[in-house]
């Protein structure tokens, strides 16, 4: 984990039930094959979702947003769907989990959409 992280949460308090989970479903390993930690996961969200800022925002805003994200889930007040989580500073970089297709109103457009 960054040291800019060091003095903004107190380690991320999980049942054993709930590592468990995020061991098996969201927690990635390295070529070591060691696991990251949880505050690690939230690091990694928190920074690729506050990278939206940079598109009309600055640097710090983006830093800004980081570090109130990271907060907020580390805390456990919000926590992002499974592609966030999954996925966020990843290759696949897939956040969304539901994709919508915009529909014509006849029965023909329905069935070849």
């Amino acid at each position: 984990m960054d040291d800019q992280y060091a003095s903004v949460i107190n380690p991320v308090q999980l049942s054993h039930n709930a590592y468990r989970i995020l061991e098996n479903r969201y927690l990635r390993r390295n070529e070591a094959g060691e696991l990251e930690l949880a505050e690690e996961l939230f690091q990694r969200v928190a920074r690729k979702v506050a990278q939206a800022e940079l598109v009309w925002g600055t640097w710090s805003d983006s830093l800004f947003w980081e570090e109130r994200f990271f907060e907020i889930l580390c805390d456990l007040k919000f926590l992002p769907n499974s592609p966030t989580l999954m996925n966020a500073g990843t290759p696949s970089n897939q956040l969304s989990a539901c994709f919508v297709l915009p529909i014509e109103d006849s029965l023909e457009a329905i069935f070849s959409t």
